[in-house]
C-alpha cells in the first residue's frame, strides 16, 4: 500500500477508534433498565411483536419523531453494520427484518464488540484497490462512491448513534433525579 493510501486508511482506523472509545464509555455502565426506557418524547423503539423484538426505520427523519430509546440506537447501530458487511463482504441478501433485535442489553453489548472487532479487521485487511474502488460500496451507496468513503461515513453514523446514547442517557438519568 502507498503511503497515501496508507495514510487515508490510517485516519478512517482512528477515526474509528475515537467513535468505539465514545460507543464503549456510554455502554460500560449501561444496564438494563436504561437501555429498555422510553422517554416522555420517545419515538423510535423496539416492538414485541408475538413474541419477537422488531425495530423500524421511520420513512422520515423528521424532529417530531422524538428522542430514539437506547435499545433502537443500538439496533440501529447493528443494523448498519450488518448490511454493509453482508452487501461489501458476503452475498448481499440481508434485508431490515433479518438484522436481530436484541431484548436484553448484555446480548446487544456482547454483538457489538464482536461487530467492533470484525470491522478493525476488515479495515485492517483492505488492499489500496478495495479503499479506492467502488465495487465494495454496495450498500447504502449502491457503488456510487469509493469505499474509504463508505467507512468514514460507517464511523460518522457510530458517532452519531454514540453520541445519542449519551443525550438519552442524561435524560434517563435527569428523569431519576
Amino acid at each position: 500500500m502507498d503511503s497515501y493510501n496508507k495514510s487515508l486508511l490510517d485516519n478512517i482506523q482512528f477515526q474509528f477508534s475515537i467513535s468505539k472509545q465514545l460507543l464503549n464509555y456510554h455502554l460500560k455502565t449501561l444496564n438494563q433498565e436504561e437501555y429498555m426506557w422510553r422517554s416522555p418524547n420517545s419515538g423510535l423503539y423496539l416492538k414485541n411483536e408475538d413474541g419477537v423484538w422488531k425495530a423500524e426505520l421511520p420513512e422520515t427523519e423528521s424532529y417530531d419523531l422524538g428522542t430514539p430509546s437506547i435499545a433502537w440506537t443500538l439496533w440501529h447501530i447493528t443494523y448498519w453494520w450488518e448490511m454493509v458487511f453482508d452487501y461489501s463482504f458476503s452475498e448481499g441478501r440481508l434485508t431490515l427484518n433479518e438484522v436481530i433485535v436484541y431484548e436484553d442489553v448484555a446480548s446487544v453489548k456482547k454483538h457489538l464488540h464482536y461487530l467492533t472487532e470484525k470491522w478493525e479487521e476488515k479495515l485492517a485487511n483492505l488492499s489500496s484497490e478495495e479503499l479506492l474502488s467502488k465495487t465494495l460500496t454496495k450498500f447504502p451507496f449502491e457503488n456510487q462512491v469509493e469505499f474509504h468513503k463508505l467507512a468514514s461515513w460507517l464511523n460518522l453514523e457510530l458517532m452519531k448513534n454514540a453520541s445519542e446514547i449519551g443525550y438519552a442517557r442524561f435524560d434517563y438519568a435527569s428523569s431519576k433525579k
